[in-house]
């Protein structure tokens, strides 16, 4: 499977088993029971963890080997947390400051974070890998993508009904210490859980060292 024309691709085995035993462990000791947070970068394990997880999938996704961590974000889905997500793309990237320009739009502040709608040409370089802390299976909600969707930029939402009637989804199962890692721009979906099972995911979002736009990324790793 070609990540360049399908702008997704799932490995197995980037982390063990027990550390996502211990990492579960961890979120609960902070009280992340709830559905997350798109702060974990805050954490300094966290941080180490995404350096970690570049340094080993970087030998097999060359996309992400000049690319740098600039976001974590925690999701829980759980039968007390449970959620279904629309098809749609992830534009919105964390930023240190608003910037005045007409390229730069959909400014909003999450958890006390600046984010923007990152421009195409931004966005297409970007990396999301979601690392698996328990095992992602049709019952539980698992994320669902249209291949190829990423190519061709930021879509309507009468471009995005098209592709969702015309094109099949992929429903992408990784197996606890997985990771998926996909384009933000892949038109991408979830439905809510049907089962007891947890499905527990920490996001983590590279970018490249120098955003440009006039940019600075909100965190330093």
């Amino acid at each position: 499977m070609s990540f360049k024309d399908h702008g997704f691709a799932m490995f197995e085995n980037i982390v063990d088993k027990r550390f996502c035993d211990d990492l579960n462990a961890r979120m609960n000791g902070l009280g992340q029971e709830s559905a997350g947070s798109r702060r974990m970068l805050d954490h300094d394990w966290c941080r180490q963890l995404g350096l970690d997880v570049h340094a080993t999938l970087a030998n097999q996704l060359n996309e992400l080997s000049d690319l740098r961590v600039v976001q974590c974000t925690y999701f829980h889905k759980s039968p007390t947390s449970n959620w279904l997500v629309t098809w749609h793309q992830d534009r919105s990237v964390p930023v240190a400051s608003r910037v005045d320009s007409p390229e730069l739009t959909g400014w909003s502040t999450k958890e006390g974070m600046t984010f923007v709608h990152g421009p195409d040409e931004l966005l297409a370089q970007m990396v999301a890998v979601r690392l698996h802390l328990d095992d992602s299976l049709d019952a539980n909600g698992p994320l669902r993508v249209i291949l190829g969707s990423h190519q061709a930029g930021t879509l309507s939402n009468e471009q995005i009904e098209a592709l969702r009637q015309y094109n099949r989804d992929v429903p992408c199962l990784v197996p606890k210490g997985g990771v998926l890692a996909m384009r933000p721009l892949i038109l991408h979906a979830s439905s809510k859980s049907t089962s007891q099972n947890p499905r527990r995911v920490l996001h983590f979002l590279f970018g490249p060292e120098n955003p440009r736009f006039g940019l600075a990324w909100a965190s330093i790793s």
